[in-house]
């Protein structure tokens, strides 16, 4: 696509706008190459076990919230509500910006593939924090089409996209991220049928018998 707009622009005499035009949509086309190439990176590193980020405590609940206000007026400028229920402090060990990427990923896809497929369903993506177990069980869940069950465990992996997804922008490799920082935090993540739509539980094994006192920084994508 980045050749193909060149070679567009090139074609013919154009005037200083068309010029302009052109090159803000190959800076686009470039942008989306990084995002999918520092995807793909940071996977292998994950897979290969050479993420070296110091883990630190940190309050998954914190993150939670700052990934919600994050995308809260992404959520609004879709139509969709974004709603978080995080009230206690969930304790975690590990890399506070994996896990925050991972989240930020998992509602992202939420917003993109969550508008009702039939009025009358709820224009809502919800995000839940709960202990169990011993584990934080962090829930992303929205009213969209959702995923057939013969293809959940199939999206987690690199450059998946459902016939249904192919005209928004992505590369497939969301969910293949955070199926490696899950793995890398000895959890796990499954797609569940939301009734309607798609409900993504992250499971992470939580910290127990540790103060709430944190001193690591704020989460920013």
């Amino acid at each position: 696509r980045l050749r193909n707009r060149a070679e567009e622009a090139l074609r013919g005499e154009r005037d200083g706008d068309d010029y302009r035009a052109a090159i803000e949509k190959m800076m686009e086309e470039a942008d989306h190459l990084i995002r999918v190439f520092n995807a793909l990176l940071t996977i292998a590193r994950l897979e290969a076990g050479g993420e070296t980020r110091e883990a630190t405590l940190f309050d998954l609940a914190d993150v939670a919230r700052d990934v919600a206000e994050l995308y809260e007026p992404v959520a609004e400028e879709a139509g969709l509500a974004l709603e978080l229920d995080a009230k206690d402090a969930t304790l975690m060990r590990g890399s506070r910006e994996l896990v925050g990427q991972a989240l930020a990923n998992l509602v992202d896809n939420a917003i993109k593939h969550g508008s009702p497929p039939a009025p009358g369903a709820p224009a809502l993506v919800r995000v839940e924090l709960r202990r169990s177990d011993g584990d934080m069980v962090l829930a992303i869940s929205d009213h969209g089409p959702g995923v057939p069950e013969e293809e959940r465990q199939r999206v987690l992996g690199r450059f998946v996209r459902l016939e249904g997804a192919r005209s928004r922008p992505g590369a497939g490799l969301g969910l293949s991220l955070v199926a490696a920082v899950a793995r890398l935090h000895d959890g796990a993540v499954t797609l569940e049928d939301n009734k309607p739509g798609l409900r993504v539980v992250l499971r992470l094994p939580a910290v127990v018998g540790e103060t709430k006192k944190v001193d690591s920084p704020a989460w920013r994508p």
